[in-house]
């Protein structure tokens, strides 16, 4: 219980500290006073503003200023003119403009209140409607450090994200792995974060058509790599979604990445995106099916992207709690998808990037752990094997030594029993016999490895002074790995004489192993003295260590109830009456 209100507790911690990042990046990206828009009263040589978007040939808008208010001294913001055009101020040439400028700020005079702004401009039929605006120079200074943070904390985000990705790849290379998928996923996380820098770039500091490639690139890198990267990922599926994820891949790297060079893609590339849509259907349905056949890639992949999908669905959703369904951006996206896909493929594959490398890095750790594992593993067999060297050791040891005594040893019995001796023939006997069970046995079982790990810790049971009772019917083969049996025996025989060492003066020390086959299970059972209070935790079914440094120790029962659930068991734990029992039935493997 304890243990779940900690996890409750780092959880509820950790997305209030994500909450409260959002929101302060997001108070950056946000202006505080908006540029008042000036709305046309007037229009001189076109059939109206409804047909404004349409025309062609010379235009004049007229715009009605309002009465100057106090602060600072207002700034006339045009933006989307390319033609050259005129500015009045109540029939007063103001300024000329040439053409080609896009977006432009023009300073007002001081008696600008009041009087009537008039634009006059050759309108092609290529060309926007201008817009203008009312600002100051501290909204100006505002709306740039805005667009500045809105494209530099993205830049920021995807540079983080693609040096972690990169240290994940090097780090394998250095192992050996060579994981190239986690590589795929740092190239496209370099390309965004390219993307949004060069953004921050005046237009005509490269190109145009060079500066749009970039842009158009890294974009298509984006939308190609998760796919990909989880294509790698599978197993089963691999080729049934491969098409699903290179062929659209390729159709929009291609189209929408080369529009700015190739002017004929600009038309298709609008449609590039919906080819997204399958490759996002295929990959759900795939995702689902590697899930059944028990993918692990996949089995963290979808709750991660089914939690996040529904996260953003609800915060989708709160303006249309607010202000009517109309509001809500899944209803924009469902009445104009084409406006609305590339921005959307933005959104989800950015996720899609987030969760691959939330995979590489769970992998990562999965495979850390399993290594050191391993090496703990490897270092109680290697010292598993030299104590049973000295078992061996020293049962040839006395085995040569009797083989010597033998023979006076018979000479000895058979003198007491010609003379009759009997009483003296029985305690010279119980001698004997005493010193042959001083031997450390050599077999113990048909199984090698539980063998070795039997004959070595029932060999420091006697010299312990245990009593020990062992059970032994198993085959010289079974179908599980030997690492795993002995982690499970090594780990519940040391838990036993560990018991055991608690006793206090004179009491009896014993334990009993218990290893037979059970239908198409293998039963492992061992059962001990205790002389010790133990603390039980409910949660997770075991008992803590009374060790005085708990940080590291505690982990044997955790290792044999890992392996005890692999195989479809429990391991079942029971202390009364100073007697502790442990016992696990692993499922035969088919």
């Amino acid at each position: 219980m304890r243990m779940g209100k900690r996890r409750a507790g780092c959880l509820a911690l950790f997305l209030l500290c994500a909450a409260g990042l959002a929101w302060l990046l997001a108070a950056e990206t946000v202006l505080r006073r908006e540029p008042a828009r000036l709305t046309p009263t007037a229009v001189t040589g076109a059939p109206g503003l409804d047909g404004l978007y349409l025309y062609e040939g010379p235009l004049t808008l007229e715009y009605a200023l309002p009465e100057r208010a106090e602060g600072l001294r207002p700034i006339l913001e045009i933006r989307q003119l390319y033609a050259a055009a005129e500015l009045r101020l109540d029939g007063a040439p103001l300024q000329r403009l040439p053409a080609g400028l896009g977006n432009l700020y023009v300073t007002l005079p001081p008696d600008w209140g009041g009087k009537t702004l008039a634009l006059a401009m050759e309108k092609g039929p290529e060309d926007p409607v201008p817009s203008l605006y009312l600002t100051d120079s501290v909204m100006i200074d505002e709306q740039t450090r805005a667009d500045t943070s809105l494209r530099a904390f993205p830049a920021a985000v995807f540079g983080v994200l693609f040096l972690l990705a990169l240290g994940l790849f090097l780090y394998g290379w250095l192992e050996g792995t060579r994981p190239w998928p986690v590589l795929l996923l740092s190239i496209a996380a370099l390309g965004q974060a390219a993307c949004f820098y060069l953004q921050n770039f005046s237009l005509f500091s490269l190109p145009p058509a060079l500066y749009g490639l970039a842009l158009c690139q890294s974009r298509a890198l984006l939308f190609a790599a998760p796919p990909l990267y989880l294509l790698l990922g599978m197993k089963k599926r691999r080729k049934a979604f491969a098409p699903f994820a290179v062929l659209p891949s390729l159709f929009y790297f291609v189209t929408a990445g080369f529009q700015t060079v190739v002017p004929l893609f600009s038309g298709i590339a609008v449609y590039a995106g919906l080819a997204f849509c399958v490759t996002i259907a295929a990959l759900l349905v795939c995702a689902a099916l590697e899930v059944r056949d028990g993918n692990p890639v996949f089995r963290r992949f979808l709750p991660w992207l089914g939690g996040s999908v529904a996260a953003i669905v609800l915060l989708s959703m709160l303006p249309a709690a607010r202000e009517g369904p109309r509001a809500s951006i899944l209803w924009a996206f469902l009445a104009d998808p084409i406006s609305w896909i590339d921005t959307e493929l933005f959104y989800w594959n950015s996720l899609l990037l987030a969760l691959c490398f939330l995979d590489s890095a769970a992998a990562l750790i999965r495979r850390v752990a399993e290594r050191e594992t391993e090496m703990r593993v490897l270092s109680a067999r290697e010292s598993l094997t030299r104590e049973q060297l000295a078992v061996v050791r020293e049962s040839a040891a006395a085995l040569g030594e009797l083989r010597h005594e033998v023979k006076n040893h018979y000479l000895v019995l058979q003198n007491l029993s010609r003379a009759g001796e009997s009483k003296r023939l029985d305690a010279y006997l119980s001698t004997l016999v005493s010193d042959v069970a001083s031997i450390p046995a050599l077999t113990c079982a048909p199984h090698p490895a539980i063998n070795a790990v039997l004959t070595t810790m029932l060999a420091r049971a006697q010299k312990q002074g245990i009593a020990v009772e062992r059970r032994i019917d198993i085959p010289e083969t079974l179908p599980f790995p030997d690492t795993e049996l002995c982690t499970v025996l090594m780990n519940l025989l040391q838990n036993a004489l560990e018991a055991n060492a608690q006793a206090p003066e004179g009491a009896r020390k014993w334990l009993m192993v218990d290893l037979h086959i059970r239908g198409f299970h293998l039963y492992i059972g061992v059962e001990n003295s205790c002389f010790a209070p133990v603390d039980y935790d409910g949660e997770s079914g075991l008992y803590r260590t009374t060790k005085e440094d708990p940080s590291v120790h505690g982990y044997g029962l955790k290792a044999v109830q890992a392996v005890a659930r692999k195989y479809r068991s429990e391991l079942v734990l029971q202390c009364s009456d100073g007697v502790f029992s442990a016992a696990t039935a692993l499922q035969m493997p088919e």
